[in-house]
């Protein structure tokens, strides 16, 4: 077990296995933790946000851009303190997501992601 948190890019990664967003789109789930994780892609820094559901208890969700707003506004209400920001959230129950498949102006798909 220690290996494994060690080797994770989070804690709430080890042990689980990972959700694809096209699993989620049309259902309403309900994030109980997060946590961020960094990375290095074509050397720049990319920092995400790593979700756990209450729906999916033995998988993580690697969280984008809309996500990682909400996740980081939550933290910066605990002064940064993402550890204190994720037990509170999961002590008050969660927060329920809807995800949906969307299309831009100029008719990409996208993923929105709507607060209940």
């Amino acid at each position: 077990q220690i290996a494994q948190n060690e080797l994770s890019l989070s804690p709430l990664m080890s042990g689980r296995e990972q959700l694809k967003t096209e699993d989620l789109v049309g259902q309403t789930v309900t994030i109980i933790a997060f946590d961020f994780a960094t990375i290095t892609d074509k050397g720049q820094e990319k920092t995400f946000p790593v979700l756990l559901l209450k729906e999916y208890p033995d998988h993580y969700y690697n969280g984008g851009t809309l996500l990682s707003k909400l996740c980081q506004a939550w933290a910066a209400e605990y002064d940064g303190d993402v550890e204190t920001a994720s037990a509170d959230l999961n002590k008050s129950g969660g927060v329920q997501l809807k995800f949906k498949s969307a299309k831009t102006k100029s008719g990409n798909n996208l993923t929105s992601v709507e607060v209940i």
